[in-house]
């Protein structure tokens, strides 16, 4: 039995051609620059940027100098393109600020101080600023609280004096309006999303925990057999209802660049 042997086919000299053609160069600095302006804009553009401006150009002078005013340049493009976010979670700004600090001495003293202090500020979020649980900024957590609190309080203070279905009114006598004023304006700032009234309902059910609680503490210091005071009595629900119905802090603005 006889084997067949195939030799390969001589490359022709079309396919020498394009094999010895030189690879297409890299996109210029200014390409990259102009491409983030530009509608069709992607990620990867911008990761290509990023790649770029990390690498130290020449050590001369010029070339440091001409590096600078590049990367100066990208801390003030318009529109949105200076905020651009790459793969890594940095934007082109940032990039550009930890680029020229890279730099060194003289460079780095002509970094602006709100571009620094922005860049600094978004390094610092992802460790130390972390997130408020979505649980704790659930609007029925924090309306749950405030109505136990509201209840548990006419519980204690006014239903006593309620013996009968004649005696309802005494739920809407005025001094119980120190009790019920702070737990409405919680609420319906919780759920309107209006800041000032969560202010002021939160600052009210605060007070209303201090008030209870300096009660519970004289009433125990009083009698001393009394000490279930301290769970039976609701000093603590106002204190949790004020924290859930703090108003959470709001994202730092970006500034105009």
């Amino acid at each position: 039995m006889t084997s067949t042997h195939t030799r390969p086919a001589e490359p022709t000299s079309d396919s020498l051609v394009e094999s010895l053609a030189p690879l297409p160069a890299p996109p210029s600095l200014a390409a990259l620059r102009d491409a983030l302006s530009s509608p069709g804009v992607i990620p990867s553009e911008v990761d290509a940027l990023i790649a770029a401006i990390a690498q130290r150009p020449a050590g001369d002078p010029e070339a440091l100098r001409e590096r600078t005013d590049y990367l100066l340049s990208l801390m003030t493009l318009p529109g949105d393109a200076s905020v651009l976010t790459g793969s890594a979670g940095i934007t082109v700004r940032t990039a550009a600020v930890e680029a020229l600090l890279e730099l060194g001495y003289p460079y780095a003293l002509e970094v602006p101080p709100d571009a620094l202090e922005r860049a600094r500020r978004e390094q610092r979020l992802p460790t130390t600023a972390a997130p408020t649980s979505r649980l704790l900024r659930s609007p029925i957590l924090a309306t749950t609280a405030t109505l136990l609190c509201l209840a548990l309080q006419l519980i204690l203070m006014a239903l006593p004096d309620v013996r009968t279905l004649d005696d309802v009114g005494a739920l809407l006598t005025p001094y119980l309006l120190p009790v019920i004023a702070p737990a409405l304006l919680a609420i319906l700032g919780t759920w309107t999303k209006t800041r000032p009234l969560q202010y002021l309902g939160s600052l009210g059910l605060g007070i209303q925990g201090l008030f209870w609680f300096g009660g519970v503490f004289m009433l125990t210091r009083m009698a001393s057999k009394v000490p279930w005071l301290w769970v039976a009595a609701p000093w603590y629900l106002p204190f949790i209802a004020c924290y859930l119905v703090w108003p959470r802090p709001l994202p730092p603005p970006e500034a105009d660049s």
